[in-house]
């Protein structure tokens, strides 16, 4: 039985001061570890882009090109009241002055944990993969195009391309998540979305190259849109320099 019910993502973009360093810190060291007060929080982790990651990138709609950073927030029991929780201790730690930073926002939403899956040679059950050690995430965003067919190309990919690409190295697992009726709030961006994160033991940049033309070959004639699928590498604790603009020549 799976504790996670739901994935709580948000996807914003660079600082328009183009340092986004203090709000990583901020991020990591004041605003992510308050959140486990919640009873229904399981799990919560951050992504960022680099370089190398932009470059890799296999598809990016327009508006979604300005992704640099991806959250995860993995909720439980009791769902509706979690999230109820989330938003409100958003806004005590605002009042208090604890909520300094934001950054352009380009995708926050709520979306219900479809499946779960883990690659043979990982040795996990695929309901523990985000909780083993990742190097980051190829994050699939996609939703119908319109034409018929989109629940055959579902169970395509539920069929081959998730298992083909569970045989790529560096692939460890894959969650995927998908917009529900049922589950709504003011705050949520628009549309019927679908999420799939792979997570990933292996430089992200490099995976993201062994898995396109699986994942391009998917789309291709498919009733899919795919907004972005790109890879983002773990934030990892004190290394905000990483993620700056001359990463290249930060000092740590």
């Amino acid at each position: 039985m799976n504790r996670v019910k739901l994935g709580f993502f948000s996807l914003t973009s660079r600082s328009a001061r183009g340092d986004d360093r203090p709000y990583l810190g901020w991020h990591q060291l004041d605003h992510m570890p308050e959140q486990y007060q919640l009873a229904g929080l399981v799990n919560g982790q951050r992504w960022a882009s680099t370089p190398s990651c932009r470059a890799a990138r296999l598809a990016q709609a327009e508006g979604w090109s300005e992704v640099e950073h991806l959250v995860c927030y993995l909720m439980g029991e009791p769902v509706t009241e979690t999230l109820q929780q989330f938003f409100d201790l958003g806004r005590t730690l605002a009042e208090m002055g604890r909520f300094p930073h934001r950054m352009p926002n380009v995708y926050k939403a709520g979306l219900v944990l479809l499946e779960t899956h883990a690659a043979p040679r990982a040795l996990v059950s695929p309901e523990v993969v985000p909780f083993r050690p990742n190097r980051g995430v190829l994050v699939v965003v996609e939703e119908p195009s319109g034409e018929d067919g989109w629940d055959d190309y579902l169970q395509r990919v539920h069929i081959e391309v998730v298992p083909e690409l569970l045989g790529i190295e560096g692939v460890a697992g894959s969650w995927i998540f998908t917009r529900s009726s049922a589950l709504i709030h003011p705050a949520f961006s628009e549309g019927s979305q679908r999420i799939t994160l792979y997570y990933l033991d292996d430089e992200p940049a490099e995976v993201a190259e062994r898995v396109g033309e699986i994942l391009c070959k998917s789309w291709s004639g498919s009733p899919t849109r795919p907004l972005l699928a790109a890879p983002f590498e773990s934030m990892m604790r004190w290394d905000w320099n990483r993620f700056a603009p001359d990463a290249g020549s930060a000092e740590p």
